[in-house]
């Protein structure tokens, strides 16, 4: 049965993501209807087929090899990390200096005034510059950040005391970018990577209590999706915007925007509001399916690896996108469509399905690495595919974005030398 976990969770998820998809209160009027159903079984299945077959094929070779702490390698990802944090701070405020000199006002106006910082952010985008060197070579760097978060939980019991506030001071600061600049998704990443990190960490060494964790989990994880309804709200956020979204008249709402009053009109609130974002980028795959397929030569997954592409070559490859064909219908910055939309810029959407293969095999292999071999860099990669998953509807999450792609290229190759005589 252990086996077989993660893609029980994967497949039970996405499941109940089409039934919010076609049942929520927030209703889209999808494009070319059968054959989104017919692609997204097709994905379905080569995923299931890929995890089945590295099942298959795999030996177990059991290991009791359990990785040691090591002063070295903690405060090299703790200065490293520091920095990553730092860089965010920076981009996400538009700010000139790496150092967050403003950083106790920030925090202030962040907390008290998320709408109007995530309005003077925006307008400060078009006029912002910044140093796409820097960004790009952060590249090597920028795992750091979560694979710290993942250190600390992993050896808590072994940290030495200073080692311990170290890690504290980390934990604080790792949100802070989110935070002061009025974005909700770099807190809701903080929280679901260390609530995955604790349930798997006390999961692979056999905590008789995980039961009860994890409906401690559920009321932790109310914290991310009260201070996103929170800043929602701030903004200004009524229902009647998703409508506005679709200059197709495709999105309905059958509920009306409550007049908060309390914490569960308040909750209620955020519900509505997640709903919209979790499933929305299905709404943006179903208008790309009658559309001619470009290749954009392995760049057409993430809007940050088409850029780096355009700084450094010159070649401007967004054009080819689905996205950018759709954004009169579905704005391509400012909406989402979904991890197959994105991905199948570089695949096509049938050759998607190879790729999701190959994804399922992958995540049958780490998970089988982690349970007979002790790996602890397979175990570092579990939280990232619980991110990829969570957004699977929305975006293409830990492909898209600088920290969690140079995450998954880091970490996948510690994971692939781990036994080997080079290591990390």
């Amino acid at each position: 049965m252990r086996r077989f976990l993660p893609l029980i969770i994967v497949e039970v998820y996405l499941l109940l993501g089409l039934f919010l998809l076609y049942l929520g209160p927030v209703r889209f009027e999808l494009h070319n209807s059968f054959l989104f159903i017919l692609l997204l079984l097709l994905y379905h299945l080569a995923f299931v087929f890929g995890y089945f077959l590295s099942l298959r094929l795999y030996r177990p070779v059991i290991r009791n090899n359990v990785p040691e702490v090591s002063g070295r390698v903690f405060y090299l990802l703790f200065i490293l990390g520091i920095a990553s944090v730092f860089l965010s701070y920076k981009n996400l405020m538009m700010n000139d200096s790496l150092i967050p000199y403003n950083i106790a006002s920030d925090i202030v106006r962040g907390l008290v005034e998320p709408g109007v910082v995530y309005a003077e952010r925006m307008q400060r985008m078009d006029e912002a510059g910044g140093s796409r060197i820097l960004n790009v070579a952060s590249l090597f760097f920028s795992f750091t950040k979560f694979l710290f978060l993942f250190y600390v939980i992993y050896f808590w019991s072994s940290l030495s005391f200073w080692r311990r506030v170290f890690s504290v001071v980390f934990l604080l600061l790792f949100p802070l970018p989110g935070i002061v600049s009025g974005t909700n998704s770099l807190v809701f990443y903080f929280f679901i990577f260390i609530v995955s990190t604790v349930i798997l960490v006390l999961y692979i060494r056999g905590f008789r209590y995980l039961k009860f964790l994890l409906v401690l989990a559920f009321f932790i994880m109310l914290i991310p999706i009260g201070s996103f309804g929170y800043i929602m709200s701030q903004r200004g956020g009524g229902f009647e915007y998703f409508a506005l979204t679709s200059p197709l008249g495709d999105i309905s709402v059958l509920v009306d925007t409550p007049d908060i009053q309390g914490v569960l009109d308040y909750y209620y609130y955020s519900l509505v509001w997640l709903n919209y974002y979790l499933v929305q980028g299905y709404y943006g795959f179903s208008l790309i399916l009658s559309l001619d397929w470009d290749w954009t030569f392995g760049f057409g997954n993430s809007a940050f690896a088409q850029r780096q592409l355009l700084m450094l070559t010159g070649v401007d490859v967004s054009g080819l996108t689905f996205q950018r064909k759709i954004t009169d219908f579905w704005d391509e910055s400012a909406q989402w469509h979904s991890f197959y939309g994105q991905m199948a810029n570089d695949f096509g959407l049938v050759g998607l399905s190879l790729f999701m293969l190959i994804w399922g095999f992958f995540l049958s292999r780490v998970w089988l690495t982690v349970l007979y071999e002790k790996s602890f860099y397979g175990a570092a990669l579990i939280p990232m595919f619980v991110l990829w998953l969570l957004f699977v509807p929305a975006n293409n999450q830990i492909l898209g974005f600088i920290d969690t792609l140079s995450f998954m290229m880091f970490v996948s190759a510690f994971w692939l030398l781990e036994n080997k005589k080079v290591r990390f």
